[in-house]
């Protein structure tokens, strides 16, 4: 929260504002109350913050000598929000998208919405500009209606802020973008803006000649992109006069001394990124820097077994593949049947590229903290009240649903975490549940060493030697070390470590600059040397302490680790009173105390326990032999078999 804090330039003035503001938002929710209960967007105590306010200690040993507001203003925080297909939403749906913008915009992050009317329709000409265009400015007009309904500083379309010049008429010398469309009018957006007023912002732009163009809205969202990161300050020509030079960069710092583009926000129908590799359908959290490329040929794999429009038409208009499809359908069952027949004729799967491609575009314009979430229309408008209230008879009560973009905001996380089993959730059961968004960041490479074949790290052999950590060119060994010393907080006995694990190295993963990690090896049950079975252990996850909690480095590694190097699962062990062993929990298929308590056993292979049982039961009939080991037997002997090798020897490590 205080990311988005924007403190006065004065203390005592800071105090009063900050009362007034308190008291505004307080006064607001209690009249809109019936208005927050009847589009289903609730966040509780959030908007009567006074008595926590003036109740908070503070914590000092002498008196204040200096306020504890700061004096230096802190810039703009703003989120750019594409709402596509406006025109196939209610009016209750837009009220529920309104008040969750403005609920944004209450906690400090400032909107800006593109609308995008593109009915997915392959087949439609654009030369019709006339319906179209009086398609887009109703529904801007509809949008902006609602909007000031539940907005308290309101909101207004500005439709001349951006211009198009194309590329055969660009003037010798100058530097024009490839799409051709840019923000000419900026302080028409810049201005509303920092009074919390949400500037809605149509498709349309204006030639040199002052005649309108119909451009894409995800050009428009890369054009906004570009204004609110600075980069058209480098695009001013030199022959320029001072004056002018000057005039543009005050205009420039006039409300802010610098806008951050904080969220990249993608409403539309077709919901989050599809994935054939999870469960339920949808990439929660996508790794742009490492996942983009796979991502991406998921896609277009996917877009050539999609069957053709007209076969479509007689199935979800989603597809089979996403979970979310029936859902979806639901809610688009109520669309006029030439609109669905639109919806379905294009594949969906280009319609998810293009959103990829534009969040990582405009991603990379923006510092690594920004991030983007693609989710439904009707994701965006859910309610965090209970959806049904007890009734006499039963006195059930279902449970409290959270907003997804409020929740994004105060966590700069997914919903659920991309590292999580992904069990099929049987979301599309009831239409009021949501669909699974996708949240996307720039994120950071990872390096797995050896990159593993499509079925995993195999064992050891001949043909596939293990690896030396000390000594192989692709590893910073020394930064390796201070990661697991750092993230352990103990001081590694490197010559015993390696001794221990030589020979025996499945393969190493090295998140970012090495700010997370994994050491995997392949073991031998100490107790069954000639057995053939080779478990598969995870010897050292690692993250360091500033990275603990955020950026998401502990989900990265966990992915690649169990989705990429051992699919089929491992195993691995953990302090019994160690605190992460709750994270481990909830990512593992099984888990055992080891004998002696002080150390918790963890499993993802499926059937394990299953398999152990199986054995005892045939044991009883005299059906089996008792010398052949269970994977269970194999890892539990393995993990009561580690020996730690850390340089302070205290047990357990």
């Amino acid at each position: 929260m205080k990311h988005f804090d924007t403190p006065p330039k004065s203390g005592s003035a800071g105090s009063s504002a900050v009362a007034q503001a308190v008291s505004d938002a307080a006064g607001a929710a209690h009249h809109n109350a019936w208005r927050l209960n009847q589009t289903g967007v609730n966040l509780g105590n959030l908007y009567t913050p006074a008595r926590a306010i003036g109740e908070s200690p503070v914590f000092t040993q002498r008196p204040l000598s200096k306020p504890l507001v700061s004096e230096t203003v802190d810039p703009l925080h703003i989120a750019l929000v594409k709402l596509r297909e406006p025109q196939a939403l209610d009016d209750q749906t837009l009220e529920g998208i309104a008040v969750t913008l403005s609920q944004l915009t209450r906690l400090g992050l400032n909107i800006a919405l593109v609308v995008d009317c593109d009915e997915s329709d392959s087949r439609q000409t654009r030369n019709d500009t006339s319906t179209w265009e009086t398609m887009v400015r109703d529904q801007s007009a509809r949008i902006v209606e609602i909007l000031e309904e539940f907005n308290a500083p309101g909101a207004f379309v500005v439709d001349q802020s951006l211009c198009y010049t194309d590329s055969d008429s660009a003037e010798a010398g100058s530097e024009k973008v490839k799409n051709g469309v840019e923000v000419r009018n900026k302080e028409l957006l810049f201005s509303p803006l920092a009074d919390g007023i949400i500037p809605v912002v149509p498709p349309i732009a204006y030639t040199s000649e002052f005649k309108k163009k119909r451009v894409d809205g995800d050009d428009v969202i890369l054009a906004l992109t570009r204004e609110f990161a600075g980069l058209t300050a480098y695009q001013i020509q030199e022959d320029l006069s001072e004056e002018m030079r000057k005039s543009l960069c005050d205009a420039a710092q006039s409300i802010t001394d610098r806008p951050l583009l904080d969220r990249i926000i993608i409403l539309d129908p077709v919901g989050g990124i599809p994935s054939k590799k999870r469960a339920d359908g949808t990439h929660v959290f996508i790794n742009l820097e490492a996942e983009y490329r796979d991502v991406k040929e998921e896609l277009r794999r996917w877009s050539s077994t999609q069957p053709p429009a007209d076969a479509q038409k007689n199935q979800t208009v989603l597809g089979s593949s996403n979970p979310v499809s029936k859902f979806l359908e639901t809610e688009v069952s109520s669309l006029d049947r030439p609109l669905r027949n639109k919806l379905a004729s294009e594949p969906i799967s280009t319609r998810h590229e293009k959103n990829l491609d534009v969040v990582r575009q405009a991603l990379m314009l923006l510092p690594p903290s920004s991030s983007a979430l693609i989710i439904t229309p009707v994701e965006a408008a859910i309610s965090s009240q209970s959806q049904f209230l007890p009734t006499p008879s039963t006195g059930v009560r279902t449970r409290r649903s959270k907003n997804p973009l409020i929740h994004n905001l105060l966590t700069d996380k997914p919903m659920i975490s991309s590292s999580l089993p992904s069990n099929p959730v049987h979301r599309a059961t009831s239409s009021k549940e949501p669909g699974i968004s996708t949240f996307l960041k720039k994120g950071i490479p990872v390096t797995i060493i050896p990159y593993p074949s499509i079925h995993g790290w195999t064992p050891i052999s001949p043909t596939n030697p293990s690896i030396e950590l000390e000594t192989d060119h692709r590893i910073d060994f020394p930064r390796l070390v201070d990661l697991i010393e750092d993230s352990f907080r103990r001081k590694l006995d490197v010559k015993a470590y390696l001794d221990r694990i030589r020979g025996r190295v499945a393969g190493i993963i090295i998140a970012g600059n090495y700010e997370g990690g994994a050491i995997c090896t392949w073991e031998t049950p100490p107790n069954a040397p000639n057995s053939d079975i080779r478990v598969p252990y995870l010897d050292k996850f690692a993250v360091l302490t500033s990275s603990q909690g955020s950026g998401g480095v502990a989900d990265i590694v966990w992915g690649a680790l169990t989705r990429t190097c051992f699919p089929s699962g491992l195993v691995w062990r953990s302090r019994s009173n160690n605190p992460v062993n709750k994270w481990y929990f909830e990512r593992a298929v099984g888990m055992w105390n080891l004998p002696g308590d002080a150390w918790t056993m963890f499993w993802t292979t499926s059937g394990v326990a299953e398999e152990w049982g199986e054995k005892q039961r045939l044991l009883k009939e005299g059906k089996v032999d008792n010398g052949k080991l269970t994977r269970w037997e194999a890892y539990v002997d393995v993990c009561s078999g580690i020996v730690p090798s850390w340089a302070d020897g205290k047990r357990p490590d």
